[in-house]
Protein backbone atom coordinates (compact mmCIF):
# COMPACT_ATOMS: atom_id res chain seq x y z
CA UNK A 1 0.00 0.00 0.00
CA UNK A 2 1.56 3.61 -1.15
CA UNK A 3 2.02 5.90 2.03
CA UNK A 4 0.04 8.57 2.17
CA UNK A 5 1.67 12.38 2.29
CA UNK A 6 -0.04 14.17 5.10
CA UNK A 7 0.96 17.61 6.22
CA UNK A 8 0.01 18.81 9.54
CA UNK A 9 -1.05 22.30 9.51
CA UNK A 10 0.64 25.27 11.20
CA UNK A 11 -1.44 28.09 10.88
CA UNK A 12 -5.32 29.14 12.61
CA UNK A 13 -8.02 28.42 10.61
CA UNK A 14 -10.33 31.53 10.69
CA UNK A 15 -12.68 31.35 7.94
CA UNK A 16 -14.89 29.38 9.52
CA UNK A 17 -16.25 32.59 11.71
CA UNK A 18 -17.74 33.56 8.28
CA UNK A 19 -19.28 30.18 6.94
CA UNK A 20 -23.47 30.30 6.83
CA UNK A 21 -24.95 27.02 8.64
CA UNK A 22 -24.82 24.29 6.24
CA UNK A 23 -27.86 22.71 8.04
CA UNK A 24 -30.27 25.07 9.59
CA UNK A 25 -33.38 23.72 11.55
CA UNK A 26 -36.04 26.20 11.91
CA UNK A 27 -38.59 25.18 14.77
CA UNK A 28 -41.75 26.22 15.48
CA UNK A 29 -45.97 26.19 17.16
CA UNK A 30 -48.20 25.81 14.11
CA UNK A 31 -49.04 29.02 12.39
CA UNK A 32 -46.39 31.07 13.29
CA UNK A 33 -45.76 31.72 9.72
CA UNK A 34 -42.98 29.39 9.00
CA UNK A 35 -43.96 28.47 5.69
CA UNK A 36 -44.68 32.14 4.46
CA UNK A 37 -41.00 32.30 5.68
CA UNK A 38 -39.19 29.50 4.40
CA UNK A 39 -41.29 29.79 0.90
CA UNK A 40 -39.73 33.59 0.76
CA UNK A 41 -36.24 32.43 1.46
CA UNK A 42 -36.73 30.29 -1.94
CA UNK A 43 -38.02 32.73 -4.04
CA UNK A 44 -35.09 34.97 -2.90
CA UNK A 45 -32.42 32.28 -3.70
CA UNK A 46 -31.86 29.44 -5.27
CA UNK A 47 -33.78 27.26 -3.18
CA UNK A 48 -36.21 24.26 -3.43
CA UNK A 49 -39.09 23.45 -0.65
CA UNK A 50 -39.18 19.90 -0.40
CA UNK A 51 -43.09 19.99 0.94
CA UNK A 52 -43.57 16.65 3.04
CA UNK A 53 -46.26 18.12 4.43
CA UNK A 54 -49.90 18.16 3.06
CA UNK A 55 -51.16 21.18 1.68
CA UNK A 56 -48.45 23.19 4.10
CA UNK A 57 -47.15 25.35 0.56
CA UNK A 58 -51.04 25.61 -0.74
CA UNK A 59 -51.52 29.37 -0.91
CA UNK A 60 -47.86 30.14 -0.53
CA UNK A 61 -45.73 31.51 -2.97
CA UNK A 62 -42.74 29.52 -3.44
CA UNK A 63 -40.08 27.12 -5.72
CA UNK A 64 -41.43 23.83 -4.35
CA UNK A 65 -41.96 20.93 -5.44
CA UNK A 66 -44.82 18.35 -3.25
CA UNK A 67 -45.08 14.71 -2.66
CA UNK A 68 -48.63 14.80 -2.70
CA UNK A 69 -50.69 14.88 -5.77
CA UNK A 70 -53.67 16.04 -3.90
CA UNK A 71 -55.81 15.98 -0.48
CA UNK A 72 -56.74 12.27 -1.48
CA UNK A 73 -53.30 11.01 -1.97
CA UNK A 74 -52.42 8.19 0.35
CA UNK A 75 -49.32 7.83 2.81
CA UNK A 76 -47.95 5.28 0.35
CA UNK A 77 -48.59 7.03 -2.99
CA UNK A 78 -46.94 10.35 -0.85
CA UNK A 79 -43.41 7.92 -0.13
CA UNK A 80 -43.80 6.18 -3.76
CA UNK A 81 -43.74 10.12 -4.77
CA UNK A 82 -41.12 10.73 -2.38
CA UNK A 83 -38.72 8.57 -3.14
CA UNK A 84 -39.15 9.60 -7.03
CA UNK A 85 -38.14 12.85 -6.14
CA UNK A 86 -35.61 12.40 -3.81
CA UNK A 87 -33.99 9.86 -7.13
CA UNK A 88 -34.42 13.06 -9.65
CA UNK A 89 -32.44 14.97 -7.12
CA UNK A 90 -30.08 13.35 -7.11
CA UNK A 91 -29.50 12.68 -10.17
CA UNK A 92 -29.36 16.76 -10.59
CA UNK A 93 -27.27 17.43 -7.79
CA UNK A 94 -26.27 20.72 -6.86
CA UNK A 95 -29.01 22.05 -8.93
CA UNK A 96 -30.25 24.05 -5.78
CA UNK A 97 -27.74 26.29 -3.61
CA UNK A 98 -30.49 25.18 -0.59
CA UNK A 99 -32.69 22.46 0.17
CA UNK A 100 -35.33 23.27 2.25
CA UNK A 101 -37.07 20.21 3.73
CA UNK A 102 -40.61 21.04 5.53
CA UNK A 103 -40.87 19.25 7.65
CA UNK A 104 -39.03 16.28 9.81
CA UNK A 105 -42.35 14.63 11.83
CA UNK A 106 -43.59 14.15 8.05
CA UNK A 107 -39.59 12.33 7.07
CA UNK A 108 -40.46 10.58 10.35
CA UNK A 109 -43.53 9.19 9.48
CA UNK A 110 -42.33 8.03 5.85
CA UNK A 111 -39.70 6.55 7.82
CA UNK A 112 -42.21 4.15 9.01
CA UNK A 113 -42.87 2.86 5.54
CA UNK A 114 -39.22 3.30 4.58
CA UNK A 115 -37.65 1.52 7.43
CA UNK A 116 -40.17 -1.35 7.04
CA UNK A 117 -39.34 -1.58 2.97
CA UNK A 118 -35.65 -1.82 4.21
CA UNK A 119 -36.35 -4.48 6.58
CA UNK A 120 -37.95 -6.49 4.47
CA UNK A 121 -35.08 -6.85 1.99
CA UNK A 122 -32.73 -8.03 4.68
CA UNK A 123 -32.13 -11.43 5.69
CA UNK A 124 -33.45 -11.15 9.22
CA UNK A 125 -36.56 -9.53 7.46
CA UNK A 126 -37.15 -12.29 4.63
CA UNK A 127 -40.37 -13.74 5.80
CA UNK A 128 -41.92 -10.18 6.86
CA UNK A 129 -44.86 -9.33 5.45
CA UNK A 130 -44.97 -12.22 3.18
CA UNK A 131 -47.60 -13.81 1.66
CA UNK A 132 -48.28 -16.85 4.27
CA UNK A 133 -45.24 -15.64 6.22
CA UNK A 134 -42.79 -17.63 4.02
CA UNK A 135 -39.64 -16.26 2.46
CA UNK A 136 -40.15 -16.08 -1.29
CA UNK A 137 -43.53 -15.59 -1.78
CA UNK A 138 -45.30 -12.15 -2.90
CA UNK A 139 -44.76 -9.23 -0.63
CA UNK A 140 -47.75 -7.79 1.05
CA UNK A 141 -46.74 -3.55 0.87
CA UNK A 142 -48.41 -0.70 2.85
CA UNK A 143 -51.35 -0.65 0.65
CA UNK A 144 -52.74 -4.20 0.66
CA UNK A 145 -54.80 -5.88 3.29
CA UNK A 146 -52.42 -7.83 6.36
CA UNK A 147 -49.48 -5.42 5.68
CA UNK A 148 -47.34 -4.62 9.49
CA UNK A 149 -45.10 -1.89 10.07
CA UNK A 150 -41.81 -2.77 11.17
CA UNK A 151 -42.25 -0.72 14.55
CA UNK A 152 -44.93 -3.57 15.63
CA UNK A 153 -41.75 -5.86 16.53
CA UNK A 154 -41.34 -6.74 19.79
CA UNK A 155 -39.10 -4.87 22.40
CA UNK A 156 -39.31 -1.98 19.92
CA UNK A 157 -36.22 -3.35 17.85
CA UNK A 158 -38.34 -1.99 14.53
CA UNK A 159 -37.85 1.13 15.69
CA UNK A 160 -33.74 1.18 14.61
CA UNK A 161 -35.24 0.63 11.43
CA UNK A 162 -37.39 3.37 10.63
CA UNK A 163 -34.72 5.38 12.35
CA UNK A 164 -31.83 3.99 9.76
CA UNK A 165 -34.23 4.64 7.26
CA UNK A 166 -34.82 8.24 7.73
CA UNK A 167 -30.85 9.35 8.68
CA UNK A 168 -29.96 7.72 5.49
CA UNK A 169 -32.18 10.63 4.01
CA UNK A 170 -30.47 13.22 5.99
CA UNK A 171 -27.33 11.93 4.01
CA UNK A 172 -28.95 11.89 0.77
CA UNK A 173 -30.03 15.75 1.30
CA UNK A 174 -26.56 16.44 1.99
CA UNK A 175 -25.31 14.92 -1.56
CA UNK A 176 -28.29 16.98 -2.88
CA UNK A 177 -27.27 20.86 -2.19
CA UNK A 178 -24.53 21.91 -0.06
CA UNK A 179 -26.73 24.06 2.17
CA UNK A 180 -30.48 22.51 4.10
CA UNK A 181 -33.12 23.92 6.11
CA UNK A 182 -35.08 22.28 7.80
CA UNK A 183 -38.59 23.07 9.45
CA UNK A 184 -39.80 20.89 12.71
CA UNK A 185 -42.81 21.27 14.82
CA UNK A 186 -42.00 21.23 19.08
CA UNK A 187 -43.23 19.20 21.66
CA UNK A 188 -43.73 19.54 24.81
CA UNK A 189 -40.83 17.45 27.31
CA UNK A 190 -41.43 17.47 30.91
CA UNK A 191 -38.62 17.77 33.65
CA UNK A 192 -38.78 16.79 37.09
CA UNK A 193 -37.01 19.68 38.95
CA UNK A 194 -38.64 18.42 42.25
CA UNK A 195 -40.78 15.32 43.69
CA UNK A 196 -43.84 17.31 43.20
CA UNK A 197 -43.08 19.72 40.57
CA UNK A 198 -42.09 19.61 36.82
CA UNK A 199 -40.64 21.96 34.68
CA UNK A 200 -41.59 22.45 30.84
CA UNK A 201 -39.54 22.83 28.13
CA UNK A 202 -39.63 21.99 24.34
CA UNK A 203 -38.20 19.75 21.87
CA UNK A 204 -37.98 18.70 17.94
CA UNK A 205 -41.06 16.55 17.75
CA UNK A 206 -39.34 13.05 16.47
CA UNK A 207 -39.62 9.58 17.41
CA UNK A 208 -37.92 8.58 20.33
CA UNK A 209 -33.82 8.77 20.53
CA UNK A 210 -33.85 10.20 16.88
CA UNK A 211 -34.50 13.61 18.14
CA UNK A 212 -30.76 13.24 19.91
CA UNK A 213 -29.02 11.66 16.87
CA UNK A 214 -30.91 14.48 14.41
CA UNK A 215 -29.70 17.00 16.55
CA UNK A 216 -25.89 16.34 17.04
CA UNK A 217 -25.86 16.07 13.27
CA UNK A 218 -26.66 19.22 12.17
CA UNK A 219 -25.12 22.52 12.73
CA UNK A 220 -27.35 25.18 13.70
CA UNK A 221 -31.07 25.18 15.44
CA UNK A 222 -33.25 27.92 16.47
CA UNK A 223 -36.72 28.23 17.44
CA UNK A 224 -39.00 30.92 16.05
CA UNK A 225 -41.11 32.79 18.21
CA UNK A 226 -43.51 35.77 17.65
CA UNK A 227 -43.34 39.57 18.94
CA UNK A 228 -46.29 41.06 17.84
CA UNK A 229 -45.66 41.58 14.02
CA UNK A 230 -42.50 40.47 13.96
CA UNK A 231 -40.76 36.62 13.86
CA UNK A 232 -37.48 36.08 15.13
CA UNK A 233 -35.21 33.00 15.58
CA UNK A 234 -34.22 32.18 18.59
CA UNK A 235 -30.66 30.53 19.06
CA UNK A 236 -29.97 30.71 22.69
CA UNK A 237 -30.49 27.41 24.67
CA UNK A 238 -32.70 27.44 27.51
CA UNK A 239 -33.05 24.52 30.56
CA UNK A 240 -32.47 21.16 29.26
CA UNK A 241 -34.07 22.24 25.39
CA UNK A 242 -32.79 20.76 22.59
CA UNK A 243 -34.33 22.71 20.16
CA UNK A 244 -31.73 25.82 19.80
CA UNK A 245 -28.13 26.39 19.82
CA UNK A 246 -25.69 26.40 17.08
CA UNK A 247 -21.74 25.95 16.30
CA UNK A 248 -21.46 29.01 13.98
CA UNK A 249 -20.50 32.03 16.27
CA UNK A 250 -22.13 34.92 14.32
CA UNK A 251 -25.68 33.22 15.17
CA UNK A 252 -26.18 34.09 18.78
CA UNK A 253 -29.11 35.03 20.79
CA UNK A 254 -32.51 36.33 18.52
CA UNK A 255 -32.16 37.44 15.29
CA UNK A 256 -35.20 39.30 13.43
CA UNK A 257 -36.59 36.75 10.46
CA UNK A 258 -39.38 38.40 9.66
CA UNK A 259 -42.15 41.42 9.79
CA UNK A 260 -45.69 42.05 8.99
CA UNK A 261 -46.17 45.18 7.41
CA UNK A 262 -49.24 47.52 7.33
CA UNK A 263 -50.09 46.22 3.90
CA UNK A 264 -49.93 42.77 5.37
CA UNK A 265 -47.60 41.98 3.57
CA UNK A 266 -44.18 39.95 4.91
CA UNK A 267 -41.22 40.96 4.76
CA UNK A 268 -37.96 38.35 5.65
CA UNK A 269 -34.46 39.50 6.46
CA UNK A 270 -32.93 36.43 5.52
CA UNK A 271 -29.60 38.46 5.08
CA UNK A 272 -29.15 38.42 8.82
CA UNK A 273 -28.63 34.35 8.32
CA UNK A 274 -27.13 34.22 4.99
CA UNK A 275 -24.41 36.51 3.00
CA UNK A 276 -25.23 38.30 0.27
CA UNK A 277 -24.40 35.55 -1.80
CA UNK A 278 -26.85 34.04 -1.82
CA UNK A 279 -29.54 36.39 -2.84
CA UNK A 280 -30.67 37.03 -6.54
Amino acid sequence: MDKIEVELPDEITTEILTKPPRDLVVVAQPKMGKSCILGDFSVRTNSLVLELEKGGYEYISARKISIYEDEMTSNYDAFKNYIKIRNKLLENKGKYTTLIIDGLSDLDRLSEIGGTLAYMQKSIGKKFNRVGGKAGNPEILPDQPGYKSVITLPEGYGYQHSREWFLQQIEFFKQIAPYRVYAAHITDKYLKATETEEVSTHEISLTGKLKLIFSGKVTTLAKLYSDNNKRYLNFDVLNDSIIAGSRAPLLKGQILISEQEETGTIKTFWENIYPESFFK
